[in-house]
């Protein structure tokens, strides 16, 4: 789902490392990544006017089609189980979320504080 959204939100022509770069993965996991979706009518490659290394990616109207019924179910799933829960604690439970992901981006600090 993620790689199929990361498509269908970049810009036209985009090179499939410059989207690989997006999701934040490996060229090579995301080629094969492709490959599966490219087999099942996902997805489709094409080349660079001037580059031969280079293919654009993009979805196929099966690709869009199967992305926005993804999206609704995970919409209708998120509705479900955020029922009842105060927006409140759903905001305070994102802020703790973000300052441990950009904690560890940056490296975890020392315990007792030595540089």
């Amino acid at each position: 789902m993620e790689a199929m959204a990361v498509i269908s939100r970049s810009p036209p022509g985009s090179a499939q490392i410059e989207i690989a770069r997006r999701i934040g993965i490996e060229g090579a996991t995301f080629t094969r990544m492709l490959d599966a979706l490219e087999a099942d009518g996902m997805v489709e490659r094409r080349p660079h006017p001037t580059d031969r290394r280079t293919k654009h990616i993009r979805l196929t109207p099966a690709g869009q089609s199967a992305l926005a019924e993804i999206l609704e179910l995970a919409s209708r799933l998120r509705a479900q189980l955020l029922t009842g829960i105060d927006p409140s604690q759903l905001d305070r439970t994102s802020a703790l979320l973000e300052t441990l992901l950009e904690r560890m981006e940056q490296g975890l600090p020392d315990p007792d504080g030595a540089a």
